[in-house]
């Protein structure tokens, strides 16, 4: 073999080594890249988590505000029935004590 062919050989060999370093580099950068993704991936799946248990939350006090409105308009209907029959049994009363002291 010539000095030149070795050079040559030589040459060649320091190239496909630069595109070995390269590729060797652009899967260092896409393991990179995909770790990031995987990491955004676990916190969009927790936000997701967190805003599903917040709904729950939400409605569930929803449900329970309606229960109190339910429940309070009850007492009111309730409270107000109450007043209606001590009004009618006061006038009644009322009644029969003019009738008593007509007498």
């Amino acid at each position: 073999m010539s000095q030149e062919s070795v050079e040559e050989l030589n040459k060649k060999i320091r190239i496909q080594n630069d595109i070995i370093k390269g590729y060797e580099k652009v899967l260092k950068l896409n393991e990179e890249e995909l770790a990031n993704s995987d990491e955004i991936i676990r916190m969009y799946e927790q936000i997701i988590d967190y805003s599903r248990v917040e709904l729950k939350n939400a409605q569930e006090t929803m449900q329970a505000n309606q229960i109190v409105s339910t429940l309070s308009r009850d007492e009111l209907m309730g409270a107000l029935d109450k007043i209606k029959s001590l009004e009618d049994a006061n006038r009644k009363l009322r009644e029969e004590s003019l009738k008593f002291s007509r007498k």
